[in-house]
């Protein structure tokens, strides 16, 4: 698996929930989870309108990767849009979900059921406001994943000349102007806390599910394809 697919499926405190949410998730039991899912998946009916906003952005706005590999200044600043406006609405319940886990971790205890709900919940409701942010912004969760993926790879060689990382100039211009951001996005989520590479990581979750990763143009991603 190559460097980009790692950082995809890995930021930070999104891996470590979607995990302990899926091994929780098995232990409790899946007639439980159906019939309380209302109460802590974030609402059965608002993941089924989140998951048809998410496909209808793949069909009303449908994404081919640039063959040059570039992305336009335009697009990238959609890219951070999206991500600080689902940031700002999911950042409250992931910092909280990550101090809980931060405490079973210290304590060496196993989670509780309370902690699988609010995991189940945690997981649900920001899945549902990284959809509302991404059709705020009228941009497809296959765009959003390659292009953080560019900028990440283009972020990453930044001190490397071009012409040696093979990522084009104008990709890097773009990664020095959002050195910051980009490296919250590479670098956070190392030491279990939640923060901004934790909507990447929930966008990868979408992707998955919604087979939006098949259409990305692994081609254009250089190293970072599987």
């Amino acid at each position: 698996m190559s460097t980009g697919v790692k950082i995809a499926i890995g930021c930070g405190a999104a891996l470590v929930l979607l995990v302990l949410v899926l091994i929780v998730a098995g232990v409790a039991g899946g007639l439980f989870i159906k019939n309380k899912a209302e109460d802590f998946a974030g609402g059965v009916e608002a993941q089924e309108e989140a998951s048809e906003t998410i496909r209808n952005l793949e069909e009303e706005h449908p994404f081919t990767p640039p063959s040059d590999g570039l992305v336009s200044d335009d697009r990238a600043a959609t890219f951070f849009e999206v991500t600080d406006d689902a940031w700002e609405r999911m950042e409250e319940g992931m910092q909280e979900l990550a101090e809980r886990g931060e405490e079973i971790e210290e304590s060496g205890d196993e989670a509780g059921f309370g902690d699988v709900m609010a995991g189940m919940r945690g997981l649900g409701q920001s899945r549902v406001v990284l959809a509302q942010a991404l059709d705020d912004n009228e941009m497809p969760v296959s765009e959003y994943l390659w292009t953080g993926l560019v900028l990440m790879r283009a972020y990453e060689n930044l001190d490397r000349p071009a012409e040696e990382s093979g990522v084009p100039v104008a990709n890097l211009e773009i990664a020095a102007d959002h050195r910051a951001e980009l490296a919250e996005l590479s670098d956070g989520g190392d030491d279990g806390t939640a923060d901004k590479s934790t909507v990447f990581g929930m966008a990868w979750t979408w992707g998955m599910s919604e087979e939006a990763v098949q259409t990305m143009g692994w081609d254009t991603l250089g190293q970072y394809a599987p």
